[in-house]
């Protein structure tokens, strides 16, 4: 009877939702690599219409949950029963801190029909073929009986099973949002790993590509903890107090990574602590600000690389994410790319802080309305797929 009463709920969903003649609101819910916090953005879906941002808010992590996540992230912990607590934990802090969103946008007379939650990234390991995994945490089962709504999650996994590496996913909403007619343009989510979408012409024969090009503000993080006891360096202010190193930027980026061509991804396993240690030891003669002068200019570099090597006619090059608007990131860039307009996406009228979060929100909504994505150019996906998986309260 149990069976029966969940198959009429989600035959019941999908008529409600999954109607393509009605608009949808879809709450999308990012929790980043730097791990500072989760994103919420309530965004309209309607017929015929770009998405809309309606709502946004940033919830900062509690200090214990902060260090839980980091300590999870490690390539050196793999101790299933402490991600399982974790995962439980994170569903519950998230279901709550959706339902005080809830509460603000019903002030506001704007009431969601589902929450997309992309969880938070504890692994990814993108190989060849069926040997790429992905696992992200925050239980949508959490979320979904504590809200009320219906959850989409699990996106990564979706890319994977249709022979995708899982990442970078972010393209998929970048091609829909920013594509222009006829400017050549690449779009650069700058958050604890960096990854460009590369946006020809739609007049063009060149087809969009993406992939992850490096370390975003990860490697820059780690090392402001270490040298500085602070999160994260303020708009590049510290950077710009050093003198980077230019030989070891250039040994960083001749590494294999750097060299290996789109469809390309990969996190914390890579660039996460051990690869941060690496660096202080080769520069533990340095004075502290140009330590993270260096690991800065790697970010920048590997981006630059990317746009002088794979996509040259680039006139336009739109930041988002968290390093968006970093003041040494978008200087030293302007410095790199001469004859190329850096922008934001504000200046498209998104928020760079939150297309992660839409993300998130317009997957949810491929999922609800059957809409079968084609991430061949990004993840390197082998067919076309639905992403993500439905939990109902």
């Amino acid at each position: 009877m149990r069976k029966l009463s969940d198959g009429f709920r989600a035959r019941r969903t999908f008529q409600i939702l999954g109607n393509k003649t009605k608009s949808l609101r879809v709450i999308g819910v990012n929790s980043g690599t730097s791990c500072d916090g989760l994103d919420l953005a309530l965004v309209e879906f309607a017929p015929d219409k770009l998405p809309r941002l309606l709502f946004s808010k940033t919830y900062s992590y509690p200090r214990e949950i902060r260090e839980s996540l980091l300590s999870a992230d490690d390539p050196g912990l793999i101790d299933g029963e402490h991600w399982m607590r974790l995962d439980s934990e994170l569903g519950k802090l998230t279901g709550k801190l959706i339902s005080g969103f809830l509460s603000i946008i019903k002030k506001r007379r704007l009431t969601p029909d589902l929450i997309a939650s992309h969880g938070h990234t504890i692994r990814h390991l993108p190989g060849k073929k069926s040997a790429s995994f992905t696992l992200q945490i925050g239980d949508p089962a959490q979320m979904a009986e504590i809200t009320g709504l219906a959850v989409i999650s699990d996106f990564r996994k979706s890319d994977i099973a249709a022979g995708g590496q899982g990442a970078p996913l972010s393209p998929l909403l970048h091609q829909k949002l920013f594509r222009s007619q006829t400017r050549f343009r690449a779009v650069v989510n700058i958050g604890g790993i960096a990854n460009i979408t590369v946006l020809p012409p739609a007049r063009s024969r060149i087809k969009p590509f993406a992939a992850d090009c490096g370390p975003g503000n990860m490697v820059i993080d780690g090392a402001m903890k270490i040298l500085y006891g602070r999160q994260y360096d303020k708009n590049g202010e510290t950077a710009a107090r050093g003198d980077a190193d230019k030989k070891a930027v250039n040994q960083v980026v001749r590494l294999k990574f750097f060299k290996s061509p789109p469809p390309k991804s990969t996190g914390r396993e890579r660039f996460g602590n051990r690869f941060v240690e690496k660096v202080l030891d080769k520069c533990n003669e340095y004075r502290p600000e140009d330590i993270i002068a260096t690991i800065s200019e790697i970010t920048v570099r590997a981006i630059a690389d990317f746009i002088s090597r794979y996509a040259p006619k680039t006139e336009e090059l739109y930041l988002c994410g968290g390093g968006a608007g970093t003041k040494f990131i978008v200087q030293r860039l302007n410095n790199l790319l001469r004859g190329i307009d850096i922008l934001s996406t504000s200046d498209l009228g998104y928020d760079p802080d939150y297309i992660e979060a839409m993300l998130w929100a317009y997957l949810g909504h491929c999922f609800i309305v059957g809409t079968r994505i084609d991430s061949s150019r990004f993840t390197g996906a082998k067919k076309t797929y639905i992403p993500g998986k439905l939990c109902l309260p």
